[in-house]
């Protein structure tokens, strides 16, 4: 009889924990929805509060940016942004910069993280989809949190992901923090099985395209910074290379930030960036321009190095740079590196007091671009400025 009733004790327990398992298990498969998710509206404000503080640097976890749609469609990448054992130069893989659209980012050994690993499955099993669930399932779980020195193990096809969640068990996303919300969770997966969409043309238009006071602006700029004389030239080149790491505010426009860039063409055409890797590389072109570009990714502290241009800015450069006469008659320098990469050459010929002056009335902004930046570990990208 004792063992009738052990053995009723250890079914019964046995059939409760499997239908425990299997209602979370299903609680965690959202069923299908007939509403449409809105990425803006819906998707992005959960990724914001989410995902962003970790996935918004130069070499954000598996070089997957949330920052923005792009950044997402991009996905994942098993290249490690630094490595501090590597012997040679990586290619780099700044986003908005080195590829403009899915295809060159697929290239690039990008892969989706949205897309479903097995096209067969009826729900989505995307990479994040399995990483938001797998944390849902073990929410309490924050042990072994060691962001600066884990190996990062970069699933890019439905092996490796049950490799991943064998070998490390309990670490989905978000990684070391709490689990989402039970309706964030349900937006994200909703939006996934529904093909994990992007802006509308319109939301991108709004999103990307400058409004009318800050075209105004930059077109003021933009003709200043391109005049063809070497003393323009010359100048432009000067605060381009101050001004690269720059989120450049129009004061007419406060709620705007704008990065300046090297382009093969001239506004009003579409930008085509020259994806140099430092500023003061040889962009290979005789003819470049300076143009600016409206930043639509999650403003983040980090990378939020703000300057405001308006029309007192601009006569004070006038004064400092145009109006003086210079040490040498104004020419246009080479960007041979011996040259380029020491300012104290190639700006040689532009009066001392005009380039400290600038540095003194930058000051606050000069000091942000070395205490902040978009990388997540500054002691390796530290080592390897150049110093002269």
């Amino acid at each position: 009889m004792t063992r009738t009733y052990l053995l009723f004790a250890l079914f019964s327990i046995f059939i409760f924990t499997g239908c425990n398992d299997t209602s979370t298990t299903t609680l965690y498969k959202p069923k299908v929805t007939g509403k449409k998710v809105d990425f803006l509206g819906d998707v992005k404000p959960i990724l914001d509060k989410r995902c962003v503080s970790c996935h918004s640097c130069y070499n954000s976890p598996c070089q997957a940016k949330y920052s923005s749609f792009e950044g997402v469609d991009r996905g994942a990448s098993k290249e490690m942004v630094y490595d501090s054992t590597r012997l040679f130069a990586a290619d780099p893989s700044r986003l908005f910069i080195d590829a403009q659209n899915t295809f060159e980012w697929r290239e690039k050994d990008f892969y989706s993280v949205t897309q479903s690993l097995n096209p067969l499955s009826v729900e989505n099993d995307s990479i994040m989809g399995q990483m938001l669930r797998d944390k849902m399932l073990n929410p309490e779980y924050v042990a072994e949190y060691d962001p600066e020195n884990d190996t990062l193990i970069c699933p890019s096809n439905e092996a490796e992901m049950r490799k991943y969640l064998k070998k490390k068990p309990k670490h989905g996303m978000p990684y070391g923090f709490p689990a989402l919300q039970k309706k964030e969770y349900k937006t994200l997966m909703h939006w996934l099985d529904q093909g994990a969409r992007g802006p509308t043309q319109t939301q991108q238009n709004k999103l990307t395209n400058p409004s009318p006071k800050a075209l105004k602006e930059m077109r003021k700029w933009e003709h200043f910074l391109n005049q063809k004389d070497a003393k323009h030239t010359m100048t432009a080149r000067y605060l381009y290379e101050h001004y690269f790491l720059a989120h450049i505010n129009f004061k007419a426009a406060p709620k705007e930030f704008y990065e300046l860039l090297r382009s093969r063409t001239a506004a009003p055409h579409d930008i085509d960036i020259i994806p140099t890797l430092r500023p003061f590389d040889d962009p290979e072109t005789e003819k470049f321009y300076y143009r600016f570009r409206r930043i639509h990714s999650t403003l983040v502290h980090k990378t939020h190095i703000v300057t405001e241009f308006d029309d007192a800015k601009l006569a004070r450069l006038n004064q400092l740079f145009i109006q003086p006469k210079w040490l040498e008659t104004p020419h246009r320098m080479t960007y041979d590196a011996d040259i380029s990469t020491n300012p104290f050459l190639a700006f040689a010929q532009i009066p001392v007091r005009s380039r400290y002056q600038f540095l003194l009335d930058n000051n606050h902004y000069i000091l942000m671009t070395f205490i902040r930046g978009p990388v997540c570990r500054g002691q390796i990208a530290l080592n390897v400025i150049n110093d002269h």
